[in-house]
């Protein structure tokens, strides 16, 4: 469950990226890629395996 709701979550940031004008809204596509970036993060750190 926690993995589909990763990978939901890359998408959903990267079609609101795509969908977001730079020029008009610097803060919003500025807190768009800081989200993705820690979603992204969750990759290079997988969770402790439980025993």
């Amino acid at each position: 469950m926690e993995r589909f709701v990763h990978q939901q979550n890359l998408a959903h940031f990267r079609r609101l990226l795509a969908e977001t004008n730079v020029s008009d809204d610097k803060v919003r596509h500025a807190e768009l890629l800081r989200l993705l970036a820690a979603e992204m993060a969750k990759d290079a750190n997988p969770p402790p395996a439980e025993s």
